[in-house]
C-alpha cells in the first residue's frame, strides 16, 4: 500500500488537474467528477452482468441494489 505522504501529493495533483479542466470552478469540477464516477459505476455493473459464472468461477458477486440519493 502506498505511504500517506506519497498519496496526498497525488491527490493534490488530481484536484489541481480537475480544477484546471474546469477553469478553476470547484462546483463544475465536482459535477464532472460525480458524472465520471456514475459512468464508471454503470460500466462496472454492465461488465459484472456480462461476465459468465464459468469465467468468474463464482468470484464475481451480483451487486447489491443501490439506494437512490433522493
Amino acid at each position: 500500500m502506498a505511504e500517506p505522504a506519497r498519496v496526498i501529493p497525488l491527490i493534490d495533483q488530481e484536484v489541481a488537474q480537475a480544477l484546471s479542466v474546469c477553469v478553476g470552478d470547484p462546483l463544475k469540477a465536482l459535477q464532472i467528477t460525480l458524472i465520471a464516477n456514475a459512468f464508471l459505476e454503470a460500466r462496472i455493473d454492465q461488465l459484472t452482468a456480462e461476465a459468465s459464472a464459468g469465467f468468474s468461477r463464482g468470484r464475481v458477486k451480483k451487486p447489491k441494489p443501490r439506494r437512490s440519493a433522493s
